[in-house]
């Protein structure tokens, strides 16, 4: 038996790392003791750990990854170091240059004896082991859902996607039925299922893939999702973790809490006075005896005073429809599960047509809640990205019965740095859409007196509103209220052409403010001015 750490780097991230769920099945199926950690795991684990695996996502989180694994070198010998995922893929050079492991896996883990063993085991084709995410505090928002692939690789190859290095084969895998089954019978079930594909509609298997989703309860119209019981879920996941070694600390806190938190629900007295004397027989210490003591009481009373509501199932094509294979054929067969949000991408001014076409199909296969995707940054300029976001708000305005936002996505190359400037932007203008969208919480909402108060009814409005100081963007309601903006706006239209181009260099770092001429170094005052000065005058 060996000892298996398996580790996250301390980032953010939405998604559990789902190769290291994969490796962890891998692993328990060998006998092996497994343990997940996020960041940098203390010598007291280290010095009992055989063997490391460290996954890696975006490459812009490379110096924070890099680390990670230096800290680990310190510990465990290079050669019982396995480094692996999306960005070691994408810049293996870097990876094998900056840490001198050989062990640094590529693509996909299709066979085992890519990490030294003999039985020849398609690792990535195994179920997900939800309970390591147990291991750790932090909460992925989206965890607690089925993960599954019918398809990997995408024929398109957009050259700024990463897919065509990662899955470079565009193949079928769709094994829905057996994907959902598995994890429903050791880890309970779960409500909705995020389709990772890359482009579904390339999918011959499509009619399929949607027959398999209803077998497996995901149907239209249909809430038949409860809650499982709690008692059941946490009991269960204890016992699984006692038998195979780890640490039940966090979830018998996590059972105490919710045992003595549920009395309130409780509203027979005789029932209450049995419950409140279960509790005095139980603490901390003893939560677990104490629950399979009283196992059948407990889980009697929950069951009968537990949220049991029916609850719609949703599925999500995380990467979302490609606009230009949307068909009516293909929307007749995508309309028989329950799709929230309907995802489409409008990367380019080119595919207008093909956008609002592919939005009035999923809308009459009777979709109402919409998330579109919006490139900037690569080939288009700033123009374009106004443009594609007022053409969706007028799209939107027309249904009356749809939700729907649209998500401005800047382009980055894949390098370990986020700074890139598209030829046709500049750092200023790329900092102000990020000021503006991290306002809204990155999305922009379908409403259009929301979007002209945050981009500008016109182009000539979303340029003076780039051109703004960043601090007045961010915080607008004030500092129009004391009249800066005003101000500021006076000056910024007495500026020639010429000296607005100047002024947005300066502010770029292309030109030094020194250099400027009178109306340009009397309107830079303004970009000194933060929400702290106004408010302490």
């Amino acid at each position: 038996m060996e000892r298996i750490l398996l580790v996250e780097p301390d980032y953010s991230n939405k998604y559990p790392p789902l190769g290291l769920m994969k490796l962890a099945t891998y692993h328990k199926n060998r006998k092996d003791r497994v343990e997940f950690y996020k960041g940098k795991a203390p010598y007291t684990i280290l010095n009992k750990i055989d063997r490391v695996y460290i996954t890696t996502l975006f490459t812009f989180y490379y110096d924070i990854t890099i680390e990670t694994v230096k800290y680990y070198q310190d510990y465990i010998d290079n050669n019982n170091i396995f480094v692996g995922g999306i960005a070691s893929t994408l810049l293996y050079d870097d990876f094998k240059n900056d840490t001198n492991l050989e062990n640094i896996i590529t693509g996909q883990l299709t066979c085992s004896s890519r990490i030294g063993y003999s039985d020849n085991i398609n690792i990535d084709s195994l179920p997900l082991d939800y309970d390591i995410l147990d291991d750790i505090s932090y909460e992925y928002p989206s965890g607690d859902n089925f993960f599954i692939y019918t398809t990997r690789g995408c024929p398109r190859r957009c050259e700024f996607c990463a897919v065509s290095t990662l899955e470079p084969k565009f193949k079928e895998t769709n094994h829905i039925i057996s994907q959902i089954t598995e994890i429903r019978d050791k880890f309970g079930d779960k409500r909705n299922v995020l389709i990772m594909d890359n482009n579904i509609l390339f999918s011959s298997k499509l009619h399929e893939t949607i027959d398999d989703l209803n077998a497996m309860g995901f149907q239209k119209n249909t809430p038949n999702y409860i809650y499982p019981n709690p008692i059941d879920i946490l009991l269960k996941k204890i016992i699984r973790r006692k038998n195979n070694g780890n640490v039940t600390i966090k979830l018998e806190h996590v059972l105490y809490e919710f045992i003595c938190n549920f009395k309130s629900k409780i509203k027979n007295f005789d029932t209450l006075s049995e419950y409140e004397n279960i509790i005095k027989d139980m603490n901390i210490s003893n939560v677990v005896d104490t629950v399979l003591k009283y196992r059948d009481n407990l889980f009697t009373i929950v069951e009968k005073y537990r949220y049991k509501k029916s609850l719609q199932r949703y599925v999500d094509f995380n990467q979302g429809a490609d606009a230009r294979l949307l068909t009516t054929a293909k929307m007749n067969i995508l309309k028989n599960i329950p799709i929230k949000p309907f995802r489409l991408a409008y990367d380019n001014i080119e595919e207008t047509e093909s956008y609002f076409a592919a939005f009035e199909i999923a809308y009459d296969g009777g979709v109402r809640h919409f998330s579109n995707y919006i490139l900037y940054n690569y080939d288009d300029k700033p123009e374009d990205l106004w443009t594609r976001l007022h053409n969706s708000i007028i799209m939107f305005e027309v249904k009356s019965d749809i939700q729907a936002f649209s998500f401005p996505m800047k382009y980055a190359p894949l390098k370990k740095s986020r700074e890139y400037v598209g030829d046709y932007w500049n750092k200023k203008f790329l900092s102000a859409i990020n000021v503006v969208i991290n306002v809204t919480n990155g999305s922009v909402a379908k409403e259009k007196d929301f979007f002209y108060k945050a981009f500008g009814s016109n182009i000539a409005e979303y340029r003076k509103i780039l051109t703004m100081p960043n601090e007045f963007i961010k915080h607008r309601f004030l500092f129009e209220e004391n009249g800066l903006i005003n101000q500021w706006e006076t000056a910024y239209l007495s500026l020639t052409q010429e000296e607005k181009v100047i002024l947005i260099e300066i502010l770029s770092g292309e030109r030094l403010a020194q250099d400027a001429c009178h109306a340009v170094a009397d309107i830079l005052k303004y970009y000194r001015i933060t929400k702290h000065m106004v408010l302490s005058q």
